[in-house]
């Protein structure tokens, strides 16, 4: 492909850029799925009729907590505490409108994988109702429990202001807004064997989990 322009000033240049375009590898849940994007490889895990992956989203460019995740075209993740190996250890933070990429849709792609998106309400709740209800889900979601959902738990950021709970807890977005300017975030810790509902301020940066389309 070849792009060429002439400006207002007459001053013209051109640029030239190959693409390869090749067959997507066949994908079963249960696999490591690769993401195109990065190619970092995420394990998955099939729960009756929904693919999930079991472990946090890790993409896009590390910015520090002192600044504002924005709509700018670059895709923005904070890593707790600003240390940049805990995004490996733990996946990425997210502010809901940039995970969402600033669309407010349920179910979108937002930040996850071409063919993956963020889970809405409905998909969690499917998902909790595998173990009763979110009163006892917790207990298997965990990294420690048998699901193989594999929860860890590496705190979060608190309205642009506070790294809190690391190794005690940890909050995942839903895709579903909950009014006020506020969302649904669902939350574990611990102690608890549950899985709690919580209205989040749009600010905060939590976890991610992508669900196949």
């Amino acid at each position: 492909m070849t792009y060429s322009y002439t400006n207002n000033f007459t001053c013209s240049s051109a640029a030239t850029q190959t693409f390869h375009i090749s067959n997507p590898v066949a994908f079963t849940c249960g696999n490591n799925f690769k993401d195109i994007r990065d190619n970092t490889n995420y394990p998955t895990i099939q729960f009756g009729t929904q693919c999930w992956m079991s472990v946090n989203l890790n993409y896009g460019a590390i910015l520090v907590s002192s600044q504002t995740q924005r709509d700018n075209c670059v895709n923005e993740k904070y890593c707790y505490n600003d240390i940049t190996a805990n995004c490996a250890t733990f996946g990425g933070l997210y502010q809901w409108d940039e995970m969402m990429q600033y669309q407010s849709a349920e179910g979108v792609q937002g930040l996850c994988p071409p063919s993956w998106h963020i889970p809405g309400e409905t998909e969690w709740a499917t998902l909790f109702n595998r173990y009763i209800n979110n009163g006892f889900a917790g207990l298997p979601l965990k990294a420690t429990g048998y699901s193989g959902f594999n929860a860890i738990l590496p705190g979060a950021f608190f309205l642009d202001a506070s790294m809190s709970f690391n190794t005690f807890a940890t909050m995942f977005w839903s895709s579903t807004l909950s009014g006020d300017g506020k969302t649904w975030a669902h939350g574990m810790n611990f102690y608890n064997p549950s899985v709690s509902y919580y209205p989040a301020f749009r600010s905060n940066a939590f976890s991610v989990r992508c669900v196949k389309d």
